[in-house]
């Protein structure tokens, strides 16, 4: 099954490369993979499903990564070292999600069919840095989270450097603003 939806996942990106999101339909995808209709609708009804389970698998390498580095104390040094994590495991897909993220200009509805798992996945990256998610601020540090995510998710699209060095200089001046919120 992970197989299956993997290449599904694969095919989107691929479609992707050469598409913005919106411009491509979940039949088109299906026929790309030569898996038949019965077995992907089975899995996947909509597109957006697609993109949130690829999401998802992105959440476990990384969390897998993560419990292999074994994290220290240093609250800020946790989340530098999460998100940039994430980032090498995003890096091979970085010219497909340009025309995913692209498409949130045209329809920044689609925000609204995303949302929901974007936040659990900002939560549990909160959570995998060890910062305390008490119920009083989990909101509030899940969404400040999600804005500095989003700011370097920009930053590092637009960025066609070899190298994540500007990335890196500009996540951690960003923690450093809202480090102390987070604690």
């Amino acid at each position: 099954m992970h197989q299956i939806k993997k290449k599904i996942e694969d095919s989107l990106l691929n479609l992707l490369l050469k598409k913005e999101f919106d411009e491509i339909e979940i039949s088109e995808i299906q026929k790309k993979t030569k898996i038949s209709s019965k077995k992907f609708f089975n899995l996947f009804n909509t597109k957006e499903e697609i993109m949130i389970s690829f999401f998802c698998r992105i959440d476990k390498d990384l969390e897998r990564k993560i419990k292999r580095i074994k994290l220290g104390n240093n609250i800020k040094d946790n989340l530098f070292e999460i998100f940039m994590t994430r980032l090498d495991l995003l890096l091979p897909y970085k010219k497909n999600l340009f025309n995913f993220y692209a498409t949130f200009k045209k329809k920044p509805n689609l925000l609204t069919k995303l949302y929901k798992s974007f936040f659990i996945s900002m939560e549990n990256n909160l959570k995998l840095s060890k910062i305390n998610l008490d119920p009083v601020k989990k909101n509030i540090k899940v969404s400040l989270f999600s804005f500095l995510y989003l700011s370097i998710i920009y930053e590092w699209i637009k960025d066609d450097s070899d190298n994540n060095e500007k990335i890196m200089a500009t996540l951690d001046n960003r923690l450093s603003l809202i480090e102390n919120f987070l604690i």
